[in-house]
């Protein structure tokens, strides 16, 4: 039984703008409101990949300057991670399709370059070790394993399963026999999280994917003692740990994935909160900035504007748009922030 791939299926419509508006502080669930102010803007490094020449380049914005990292007319980027120490980082490469400029799995090449993009090699060619499809690609807290989704022959057709390799792309190491997808280490290496289905009752019904967590023992690379934390009624996806590694935050949406909130777990309590409620697709592949205090994210008002990447703070509920197309011409995707 073949069952589809349920990452961030958004299709998009494909000048710099740094700092554009926060909201006011007010109802935080129901009520964000945007207006210039920038002075609470993070001072968060930020990767993104953006295509206003018509295929995703990854881009670097620092001290409001923006420059080009990666960038090849023939290849999309995206989903960049920044290895712990800062001096290497992943992203995924596909061949340019103007119907799909981020996320083809099925087509990705798992690339390792330096920080600033040299050095740039395929780590992990399409269709290597027989996987079908991969990505969401994460780092360990030490930067020697690497935790991404592939998409493999099971005895059930083709599913989605967790699995690590070194920190070159190799030895990989299918960790779990169950369904899974959006997979991320705690900061303390000791849990792996990802989004799939309760008892692994698989399902076409897009709102049981659940948050998931079970127990990782670095010395053997195993996953063990899968629960599922939540039990909601929203299509979640791509959970991120706090820096203080007692939140997570995840987005939670509609089954079409058009109406998409981002939500707080707190691991002390066990319980969520919604951190930001309005009309628009919000997530992608979110980050905390480094005190904590903001979470990165790209977000689509559907038929109004293409992605563009923002900010929430988690305290008061403001939202920061970092970057847009003030032409309303290109989008902004995948935020990582270091």
């Amino acid at each position: 039984m073949k069952h589809c791939r349920f990452f961030f299926l958004l299709l998009v419509v494909p000048v710099f703008l740094v700092s554009c508006s926060e909201d006011r502080e007010g109802d935080i669930q129901n009520n964000p409101i945007e207006e210039p102010q920038s002075d609470h803007a993070p001072t968060d490094v930020l990767l993104y990949s953006k295509n206003p020449n018509g295929y995703n380049e990854l881009y670097k914005l620092e001290n409001g300057q923006e420059s080009l990292v990666l960038g090849d007319s023939n290849y999309d980027y995206w989903w960049a991670k920044v290895r712990p120490d800062k001096q290497k980082l992943l992203v995924y490469r596909s061949l340019v399709n103007p119907e799909k400029n981020h996320d083809d799995y099925q087509n990705a090449e798992l690339v390792l370059a330096d920080i600033d993009g040299s050095n740039a090699e395929v780590i992990i060619a399409k269709n290597s070790f027989g996987w079908n499809a991969q990505g969401v690609c994460r780092w360990n807290n030490d930067g020697t394993k690497i935790l991404m989704c592939a998409e493999i022959q099971t005895p059930q057709g083709l599913q989605w399963r967790l699995v690590t390799t070194d920190a070159l792309g190799k030895n990989p190491k299918v960790l779990s026999d169950r369904w899974a997808i959006d997979c991320n280490f705690s900061v303390d290496n000791e849990r792996i999280v990802f989004m799939g289905y309760k008892d692994n009752a698989l399902s076409f019904d897009f709102t049981k994917l659940e948050l998931q967590q079970g127990d990782y023992d670095a010395l053997t690379d195993t996953v063990t003692n899968v629960v599922s934390l939540t039990a909601n009624t929203t299509r979640d996806h791509d959970p991120d740990f706090s820096p203080n590694n007692e939140q997570l935050v995840f987005s939670a949406g509609n089954a079409s994935y058009s109406d998409v909130d981002l939500v707080l777990y707190d691991l002390k309590t066990n319980e969520e909160r919604i951190l930001l409620n309005d009309t628009a697709a919000n997530g992608g592949s979110m980050c905390w900035s480094a005190d904590g205090r903001n979470i990165f994210f790209h977000s689509l008002e559907i038929l109004k504007s293409p992605f563009r990447i923002k900010c929430v703070n988690v305290e008061t509920g403001r939202v920061t748009t970092l970057l847009e197309d003030t032409g309303n011409a290109y989008g902004f995707f995948h935020p990582e922030a270091y």
